[in-house]
């Protein structure tokens, strides 16, 4: 079961990746128009601007499953470094109780906030592009779905770790 897990979360974080570089480059070729027609031509093209921003919205949306994965968001690392000496259990238990609040913590994001804010913009068009901001609202449901996901896979891989070494 781990073995198939951990390809399952190595296949998930490549599909996050591939799709955080499309828009990362998309974001880059925006920005660089701008700065060059405003620079260089008489006129800059007034959907530059919310064709960056969206894009860098949906950047975000599928790197920030792949930083649970990588272990990269911010931690407070004084409380394991005093820990870690006397009572190296304890750095698993919170550990583990860490990623069970926040799988917690933005399933109810997702459920209560996300979803429903997200789904109620279905009507607006954006500024400049006439997009209709349902694709825009709709990198936070999918933002906070990989999250509950990467959530979910990692504290099997840390449960499914932490037996193995236990068993040795």
């Amino acid at each position: 079961m781990k073995k198939g897990l951990e390809k399952f979360v190595d296949l998930f974080n490549h599909v996050l990746c591939f799709f955080g570089v499309i828009f990362y480059i998309t974001f880059v070729v925006c920005v660089l128009v701008q700065v060059i027609s405003r620079n260089f031509l008489p006129s800059a093209p007034s959907w530059t601007e919310e064709a960056a921003r969206y894009s860098f919205i949906y950047m975000v949306a599928f790197g920030c499953a792949v930083a649970v994965h990588r272990n990269e968001f911010v931690n407070v690392e004084f409380l394991h470094d005093a820990l870690e000496p006397k009572f190296p259990m304890a750095n698993k238990v919170i550990g583990l109780a860490i990623k069970l609040l926040l799988l917690g913590f933005t399933a109810y994001i997702l459920i209560f906030s996300v979803r429903p804010f997200a789904f109620i913009k279905f009507q607006m068009l954006s500024t400049a592009m006439s997009l209709p901001m349902q694709y825009v609202y709709f990198s936070m449901v999918l933002m906070f779905g990989f999250m509950v996901i990467a959530y979910v896979c990692e504290i099997l891989l840390t449960v499914l770790n932490w037996n193995e070494k236990e068993g040795k």
